[in-house]
């Protein structure tokens, strides 16, 4: 950069950008794909279709190749017409363009998706792009993105849009990799159901000792999982909440039969943590704990567990989609309330069951919905509004006090944090471990660590 801004101010060079894009060849030889809008006159060489005439649709047919050509090609009523120029006979194009030259605009056309006349108005593409989020493998980052940018700054040019990047965000997802075994010496790929003895797998032919690694999936190397198999066994939500905690979106994901096993067990939780909160707080009848200082404590205490998961799992989605984090969150969530359930007041109760259906939601929302309606719920739990998590709730309202005699830790208490420094010393000097340690000794010295520890020196 110094040396071009040397340069500049010597007039002997200046700055340009570099677009890493390669020639592109659209053109090819199949049935399937847009048809491109040339013929071919002897007379007047390559001639455009008339405007009027396109788009060009691809004349029926059953079969889709022939040996030598693409089919059309030899459809005479189709391929041969007149030249749009002079009238005289010609060839239409017979190549298809490729896929990707759609795909690399169709975004445009959802911003204006019932319009006849043209593919899509300023306006609509002002309204709505550019996209919030691109989500793709490493190969449409490489091909696809870069077409998708060329186009969208070619129609610029031409005025028909103000729009200079197609996508705000770009996440290259990782690949999902299954249990595959490979024989180290002739490097070829063994079915697991023709391996009798998978402690001591072994290649059924030659009998040589086979490698057990983690590879993509691919029918080639016997690898696949079928996710029928999965949803069949455990449902579409234990399938999606796997895959969306087995590892970050940008990193492979390795397929495991016992982690699946694992988060159903973790949806069979919530389920069975949603029918108790049922039972015990769907009536004004609900029994509550008799020592109103310990519910208190407990609600406080669970009222923080919620607004806290609400405050991680937002960030996790909004920040970066780290899916993985989130739904450790509504694990730790749910170890909260089975913990607290039978020792919480009815409106804390009411908001927590509620509070992590919501959250739940996005990731199991078979199940959520389920829950949702043996709650109560008069519409779906996707048209709810997203919780929002209070500030204060976050601060904790105690904190674990740890007693030490003469420096040795020796107990800890749970003790509010409204009280002063006399307050602290008396509760202390109260409880059941200063008792036991000091046995009946003045404590000559205190020394008080504020939120955190009291140590006696007897």
């Amino acid at each position: 950069r110094e040396i071009t801004n040397f340069g500049k101010v010597k007039g002997w060079a200046n700055t340009k950008i570099q677009y890493r894009l390669r020639d592109w060849l659209i053109s090819r030889q199949r049935y399937w794909g847009c048809p491109i809008p040339i013929v071919h006159c002897e007379i007047c060489g390559q001639v455009p279709i008339a405007k009027e005439d396109l788009p060009v649709e691809l004349p029926k047919c059953n079969k889709l190749m022939s040996e030598k050509n693409s089919l059309i090609y030899e459809l005479n009523d189709w391929s041969i017409t007149s030249c749009p120029k002079c009238g005289a006979k010609a060839n239409r194009e017979t190549d298809t363009m490729d896929t990707f030259m759609c795909s690399s605009w169709y975004f445009l056309r959802f911003a204006d998706p019932n319009n006849i006349n043209i593919p899509f108005t300023k306006s609509s593409v002002n309204q709505w792009l550019p996209v919030n989020q691109y989500v793709g493998g490493i190969e449409h980052a490489i091909l696809h993105l870069l077409y998708s940018r060329f186009f969208t700054k070619a129609l610029r040019n031409r005025g028909l849009m103000e729009l200079d990047e197609p996508f705000k965000k770009l996440l290259t997802q990782g690949m999902v990799q299954g249990i595959t075994y490979k024989n180290k010496k002739n490097g070829k790929y063994v079915k697991i159901s023709d391996i009798s003895n998978l402690k001591d797998p072994r290649d059924p032919i030659t009998g040589e000792k086979l490698e057990k690694v983690y590879e993509k999936m691919s029918k080639s190397k016997y690898n696949g999982v079928d996710p029928s198999v999965v949803i069949d066994r455990y449902g579409a939500d234990t399938a999606r909440m796997f895959i969306l905690f087995k590892a970050p979106p940008e990193k492979d994901l390795e397929w495991n039969d016992a982690d699946v096993e694992g988060q159903y067990r973790f949806l069979i939780r919530v389920w069975n943590l949603a029918n108790l909160y049922i039972k015990r707080y769907s009536s004004n009848k609900a029994s509550t704990c008799e020592d109103s200082s310990v519910e208190n404590q407990n609600d406080n205490d669970l009222k923080q567990s919620v607004h806290k998961a609400i405050k991680a799992i937002t960030e996790d989605i909004d920040g970066g989609l780290q899916f993985n984090t989130a739904i450790s969150e509504l694990m730790k969530l749910t170890n909260a309330m089975t913990e607290k359930y039978n020792h919480i007041s009815m409106k804390t109760a009411n908001e927590s069951i509620s509070t992590l259906i919501k959250l739940l939601a996005p990731f199991a929302p078979h199940l959520a919905e389920e829950i949702w309606r043996m709650l109560g719920g008069e519409k779906s739990v996707h048209l709810e509004a997203w919780p929002s998590y209070d500030p204060e709730a976050l601060v904790s309202q105690s904190f674990d006090l740890i007693i030490q005699i003469k420096g040795k830790v020796r107990g800890k208490l749970k003790v509010s944090n409204k009280l002063n420094n006399k307050e602290l010393e008396d509760f202390a000097l109260k409880s059941d471990i200063a008792e036991k340690w000091l046995n009946g000794k003045e404590p000559t010295r205190t020394i008080i660590v504020p939120n955190r520890l009291i140590n006696f020196v007897p």
